[in-house]
C-alpha cells in the first residue's frame, strides 16, 4: 500500500535523487545500496501538517543510511520487512509498528533490509517542548533530550495505530476533513511520542500528578463548553485551568470518571443532537458531523447511536 499517495514527491530509480532529498529533509549523509546487483526502485510522499511532518518511503531494495538529526525530532515507524538501527550507543532491532526515535544532534545508523518500507514523524523542538511543558506544568528548561532509540512497545503499537487513522484521513480524498479531528489526532500523537519514549522528563510524565482544585475542573469544563467547535489542546485547557495536563487529567477522571477529551467528545455530540432536531434547511447528517468533529461518518454514528439510542439519521428524520 502507497501511503500519503496525494502528496508524491519522488518516484525514481536513481537512488543519487533519494539520497539528496533525505539529505536536505532528514541531514541523511550517506545513503548506500548494499547489494548492487538489486535494481533501486524509491518512492517518497511528504506533507506538512500545522504540528508535524509525515513522509512515506519505500526504497524497493535493501539500504544502508547514516543521518544526523540537527533540527527536528524523528520518528521512524516500520510498515513492512525489517532493519536494524544504532544510535546512542544502542543497537535496535525494527519491524512492523515497532520504530525508533532520535532527537537534535543524534547520529543513526541504520540498515534496512528487502521489502523495508517505512513512514517518518518529525517534530519541530519548541513544537514538542510546548507539549511537554503543558503536560508536566513546568518549563521545559534544559532542552527535551532522548535517551535511547527504542521505546515502550505496546505504546508505540498504539501510536502506530493513531499515525495510520491520520494517513488514512488525509489518503481519503472523497472526505470532507474535520479540522478537530486532524488537528486533535495530530495533538495525540505527540503525546504518545513524549509517553512511549525515554528522555530526560520522563519521570515527571511516570510520576503521580499534583491534585488539580475543583475550581480548576470547572474553568476547563467552561472553557470547552464555550470552545467546542475549536481544535482543543492540552496547551489551551491548562492554562484555562492553571494547572498541568497531568493534574487536571487526574482530577477529571476522579470527578467524572473519564478524560476531559472525552468530555470534549460529549459536548459535541450533545450539540449535534441540537442540531438535528432543529436542522437547517439543507442540513444533512454528514453536514452536521462535520461541523461537530467527526470526519468519518460511521464513527459519527456510532458514538452518537451508544449516547442516544438512536441514529443520527433517525433523529433528523423526525425533526424534518
Amino acid at each position: 500500500m502507497n501511503f500519503l499517495g496525494g502528496h508524491g514527491v519522488l518516484k525514481t530509480r536513481d537512488p543519487d535523487e533519494v539520497s539528496q532529498w533525505l539529505g536536505a529533509s532528514f541531514a541523511v549523509r550517506h545513503f548506500d545500496l548494499p547489494d548492487s546487483s538489486r535494481q533501486f526502485s524509491g518512492v517518497i510522499n511528504s506533507c506538512q501538517l500545522s504540528s508535524i511532518g509525515l513522509t512515506y518511503l519505500d526504497y524497493g531494495a535493501p539500504v544502508s543510511v547514516v543521518m544526523d538529526q540537527f533540527d527536528c525530532f524523528v520518528q521512524g515507524i516500520p510498515l513492512s520487512g525489517s532493519g536494524n538501527v544504532s544510535a546512542l550507543g544502542k543497537d535496535v532491532i525494527v519491524g512492523k509498528d515497532y520504530g525508533t526515535a532520535a532527537g537534535p544532534g543524534t547520529e543513526m545508523k541504520l540498515e534496512y533490509g528487502d521489502g523495508f518500507r517505512h513512514l517518518a514523524l518529525r517534530i519541530a523542538p519548541n513544537v514538542l517542548s510546548a507539549k511537554l511543558a503543558a503536560m508536566i506544568g513546568q518549563p521545559v528548561d534544559p532542552p527535551v533530550m532522548m535517551a535511547g532509540p527504542s521505546g515502550n512497545q505496546d505504546l508505540l503499537a498504539a501510536q502506530a495505530r493513531l499515525v495510520r487513522l491520520l494517513i488514512g484521513e488525509l489518503d481519503n480524498r472523497m472526505a470532507d476533513f474535520a479540522p478537530l479531528m486532524l488537528a486533535e489526532l495530530e495533538q495525540a500523537i505527540l503525546v504518545s511520542y513524549l509517553e512511549a519514549y525515554e528522555h530526560n522528563y520522563s519521570h515527571l510524565l511516570r510520576g503521580r500528578p499534583r491534585a488539580a482544585a475543583p475550581w480548576q475542573v470547572k474553568r476547563a469544563v467552561d472553557f470547552i463548553e464555550a470552545h467546542w467547535n475549536e481544535p482543543l489542546t492540552i496547551e489551551a485547557l491548562s492554562v484555562a485551568s492553571q494547572t498541568s495536563a497531568r493534574s487536571l487529567f487526574h482530577l477529571f477522571r476522579r470527578t467524572y470518571g473519564y478524560s476531559p477529551m472525552v468530555y470534549v467528545n460529549r459536548v459535541r455530540l450533545r450539540h449535534a443532537r441540537d442540531m438535528l432536531m432543529c436542522p437547517a434547511p439543507g442540513m444533512t447528517v454528514t453536514g452536521i458531523g462535520i461541523h461537530c468533529g467527526f470526519s468519518n461518518l460511521g464513527t459519527f454514528a456510532q458514538k452518537y447511536r451508544q449516547a442516544f439510542g438512536e441514529n443520527p439519521s433517525d433523529t433528523l428524520r423526525h425533526h424534518r
